[in-house]
C-alpha cells in the first residue's frame, strides 16, 4: 500500500500537468480566436476593399462617361447653331434672290415701256413746215383744181419755210410737175408716198435717203398757186395715182390738225 506521501506527490504532478495543459488550451484557444478574429478582419477588409473598389469603379465609370455626354452635348449645339446659321443665311439668299427677281421684273417692264416709247417715237411723225393755217382742206371743191376737187391740204406759211420730211423716206422724184410747180416726192417706209409741191427750191436729190424733220425745200408760190403755201399730198402704195385725205395718216402717226 502507498503512503500518503507517494500519494500526494502523484496529486501534485497530475495537477501540475493538469493545469499545463489547460494554459495550453487556453493559449491555443486565445491563438485561434486571434487567428480567426484576424481572418474574420481580413475578409471583412477584403469586403470593404471590393466593396470600395466597386464604388470607385463607379465613379471611374461616370468621370469617364460624363466627359463623352458633354462633347456630344456641345457637338449637338454647335451643330444646332451651324444649321441656324445655314438656315439665316439661306433665308437671306431666298429674299435676295425673290430682291433680284423683282428688279428683273422691274427693269423688264422699263425696258419694255421705253421700247414701246420709243417705238412710239420712231412712228411719231413731224409736220411738214411750220408756222402755218390750212387754207384749204382736202376735198374742197372748185374749179381752180383740174379734178373739180382740192386733192390734198394747203399749209400756207411765209415764203422760205423749210420744208421737211414728216418721216423717214426715200427721195423719189424731183423737178417741175406742172401745175404742182418745184415738187418733192417722198417714199415712205410702208411704200405710201408724200408730195411737196409749189416749193420755191428743192434741197434733195432723187434717191437720197432722208430722214424725219430733214429739210427737203422750201416754200414757195410755183405753179398753180394763189400765194405762198405748201400743197401737201398722200398718195397710197397701192394707188399712186390718186391722192387721198392726209389727215387720217398724219393723226395715225400722232399729228393732229
Amino acid at each position: 500500500m502507498a503512503s500518503p506521501s507517494l500519494i500526494g506527490g502523484l496529486a501534485l504532478v497530475v495537477a501540475t500537468i493538469g493545469a499545463a495543459t489547460a494554459g495550453q488550451a487556453v493559449s491555443a484557444g486565445h491563438d485561434v480566436s486571434r487567428a480567426s478574429a484576424q481572418q474574420g478582419g481580413a475578409y471583412v477588409a477584403t469586403l470593404s476593399g471590393a466593396s470600395l473598389e466597386g464604388r470607385n469603379a463607379t465613379r471611374v465609370s461616370r468621370a469617364g462617361i460624363r466627359p463623352l455626354l458633354t462633347n456630344d452635348a456641345a457637338a449637338t449645339t454647335a451643330a444646332q447653331r451651324r444649321t441656324s446659321r445655314l438656315n439665316d443665311a439661306a433665308g437671306v439668299a431666298e429674299d435676295y434672290a425673290q430682291e433680284l427677281a423683282d428688279q428683273r421684273r422691274e427693269i423688264l417692264r422699263e425696258a419694255a415701256r421705253a421700247a414701246r416709247v420709243n417705238a412710239l417715237a420712231d412712228d411719231e411723225w413731224v409736220m411738214p413746215t411750220s408756222g402755218y393755217d390750212i387754207s384749204t382742206w382736202f376735198g374742197e371743191s372748185g374749179a381752180s383744181w383740174s379734178s373739180g376737187y382740192h386733192t390734198g391740204i394747203d399749209f400756207a406759211t411765209a415764203y422760205g419755210t423749210p420744208g421737211v420730211a414728216v418721216a423717214n423716206a426715200t427721195v423719189v422724184q424731183t423737178g417741175w410737175d406742172g401745175a404742182y410747180g418745184n415738187q418733192v416726192r417722198l417714199q415712205l417706209e410702208n411704200g405710201d408716198e408724200v408730195w411737196y409741191n409749189h416749193l420755191s427750191s428743192i434741197d434733195v436729190v432723187s434717191g437720197q435717203s432722208v430722214v424725219k424733220g430733214q429739210q427737203v425745200g422750201r416754200i414757195g408760190d410755183t405753179g398753180n398757186s394763189y400765194g405762198a403755201h405748201l400743197h401737201f399730198e398722200y398718195r397710197l402704195a397701192s394707188n399712186l395715182s390718186d391722192g387721198v385725205d392726209p389727215r387720217p395718216y398724219l393723226l395715225e402717226h400722232g399729228l393732229a390738225l
